[in-house]
């Protein structure tokens, strides 16, 4: 069992027969649209002739990578047989010895692509489709798509010329050489763990505290196949948690029913501290208070084994101040997930003063066996994520005071790629949670971190965003994308629109935009990430494109800015600096560079 994908999965369709591994880890398909291209070795052509239109159209639009069943199922694979099988069953049918019953396209698919008016009709509404959830963004699906018409209404000969003339052009856009930059990222992202590999494959996972990221954390575990006890004192939470926990894994569509019961029979709910004694790392997420996680983690060290490594979810508190007073502060470490843990895709591994390397390494490779991406960071207030998205997030707030409407904010964020607003964002994390971040980094770092108290005065009227159902904007129900709330001018007094004055309406999105990037090369500079150089700037770009949601066809916030150019930046941010004070003055780094004309990996 393995990955058949891009042009592996293209060299199959090129075959008269497909015989795929039953093994979990078989998988088939063309991720050539995430890295910015197109199936560009014959997949616009030949998949749709077999396994018919729609699903081709699915499959290539979405980068998607189906398991051997549903390659089965669409007529993708001809058969599927046990891994020991495969090279006989192979050599069978090639001999001519077996033949597999032939495939069948669904009729829906043979009429539409038979007909010039229905290929016509199915081309403009997937277009459309492309442009909706694209925004314009990404060139590689929409050249997909006409690659694979062109085919359909010229013949293959044209098809295929066209799939090469298309990939070409691909090849060289900003957009794939970012997408690519991102991929060698997350590739490297599975290598920092790579030493404790083998102690993950045995291990079993504690998870103190069963509310909402303890759920999802202990969530995400389960379907990584990982044992995990999750323990509380309060039987309502743990009754919750479990409740939270059937839904997310029963939710999983990818996973057969089998595997879903054994991943929930993985799960021991318990209040007794001693069930961690077995466990290779446990994880806090407990309340933000700093001598009761010290207090916890006291106890805990006490039952586990000392080459447990003791981590904690904490997303404000020093993992060096919590380590203080342990027997074994080499074993602490920070493992800050992003809610929902289930989802969010990346993970910062907070090094404290005294975090030895194999507690790192642990974490990382588990971090790994989730399917997430593990960023090392330094234990400074806000780590990274959170210290460079609050500037970001400050300079909605300070847009919005000027007069900019919540909508005209959220836009040039979603203009410039960002998957939401600043605003939406704040709704989505929880204004309680990001106003008490933001002091924390506001009385670390200062004026640049200082900006009007929206998310504070929106929370004091019982306003906290998307779980409260009412802040930036308004929620009917927990499901809704929502509306602005038609409330937010009069309550925040944001009734003056003259201040506005001062800003073109494009700068709206260069000001966020800018004020994400300064943050992000002081802290590469400042070693956030490691020693200053390629290594780190690609750290930040992973951390800024999977926790944060920066562009990801812009590779990053450094990668970005290596784009731009620092000269460029430079000036940019002298300017705002004069017009709207001193929270954009350049960092030191971006003058040097801009000065020596060097790059932001240098």
């Amino acid at each position: 069992g393995g990955a058949c994908v891009g042009g592996g999965c293209e060299l199959a369709l090129a075959c008269d027969f497909r015989v795929l591994s039953n093994n979990a880890k078989t998988k088939i398909g063309l991720p050539e649209v995430k890295l910015g291209i197109l199936p560009g070795f014959g997949g616009t052509q030949r998949l749709p002739r077999l396994v018919g239109l729609r699903s081709s159209l699915d499959m290539i639009l979405k980068g998607r990578v189906s398991p051997a069943k549903i390659a089965k199922k669409i007529g993708l694979a001809d058969e599927l047989v046990d891994e020991g099988q495969l090279l006989e069953r192979s050599i069978s049918i090639a001999s001519g010895k077996r033949t597999p019953p032939p495939q069948t396209i669904p009729l829906v698919d043979k009429l539409i692509a038979g007909t010039s008016l229905g290929r016509a009709f199915v081309k403009k509404k997937t277009l459309q489709g492309v442009q909706r959830s694209t925004k314009g963004h990404y060139p590689a699906p929409v050249c997909a798509v006409e690659s694979v018409f062109d085919g359909l209404d010229n013949g293959t000969s044209s098809g295929y010329e066209f799939e090469a003339k298309k990939l070409g052009e691909l090849i060289i856009t900003p957009e794939c050489k970012s997408l690519v930059h991102v991929y060698f990222l997350t590739e490297e992202a599975s290598k920092v763990g790579k030493s404790a590999k083998t102690v993950v494959e045995s291990s079993s996972v504690g998870v103190i505290g069963a509310g909402t990221m303890g759920a999802g954390i202990a969530a995400a575990f389960l379907m990584s196949g990982t044992p995990v006890v999750l323990i509380d004192r309060v039987a309502e939470a743990r009754n919750k948690a479990k409740e939270k926990i059937s839904k997310i894994v029963n939710g999983r569509r990818s996973f057969s029913d089998d595997k879903k019961r054994k991943c929930l029979a993985n799960l021991t709910l318990t209040d007794d501290l001693v069930k961690f004694a077995d466990t290779s790392l446990v994880i806090e997420a407990i309340i933000e208070d700093l001598e009761i996680k010290r207090t916890v983690m006291g106890k805990i060290e006490e039952i586990v084994d000392p080459s447990c490594v003791l981590a904690t979810n904490t997303s404000s508190l020093s993992v060096s101040d919590i380590a203080e007073g342990l027997h074994r502060p080499q074993q602490v470490i920070g493992m800050h997930f992003f809610n929902p843990a289930e989802k969010m895709m990346l993970v910062e591994i907070v090094r404290g003063d005294k975090t030895s390397d194999d507690a790192v390494a642990l974490a990382a490779a588990m971090t790994d066996s989730l399917g997430k991406y593990p960023v090392v960071v330094a234990d400074v207030p806000g780590f990274l994520v959170n210290r460079v998205l609050t500037p970001y997030l400050v300079e909605a707030a300070h847009l919005l005071d000027e007069g900019f409407s919540v909508s005209e904010i959220d836009k040039a964020a979603k203009n410039f790629g960002m998957p939401m607003g600043p605003l939406r964002l704040l709704d989505e994390i929880g204004l309680d949670v990001a106003a008490k971040v933001s002091q924390i980094i506001e009385s670390a770092y200062g004026i640049r971190m200082q900006g009007p108290k929206f998310a504070e005065d929106l929370v004091a009227k019982e306003m906290y965003g998307k779980k409260s159902g009412k802040g930036f904007y308004s929620y009917s129900d927990p499901k809704s994308k929502g509306v602005v709330n038609p409330e937010v001018e009069s309550l925040l007094g944001l009734s003056d629109k003259t201040k506005r004055a001062a800003t073109p309406k494009e700068n709206i999105g260069k000001r966020l935009i800018y004020a994400f990037i300064n943050e992000s090369v002081r802290c590469l500079d400042e070693g956030v990430c490691g020693e200053p150089g390629p290594i780190a700037a690609g750290q930040i770009d992973l951390a800024s494109v999977m926790g944060t949601g920066f562009a990801p066809f812009r590779g990053g916030a450094i990668n970005y800015a290596n784009t731009v150019g620092a000269e460029t930046i430079y000036k940019d941010l002298e300017e705002f600096s004069k017009i709207y004070g001193e929270r954009f003055i350049p960092a030191e780094g971006i003058k040097v560079r801009a000065k020596k004309k060097l790059s932001f990996s240098q």
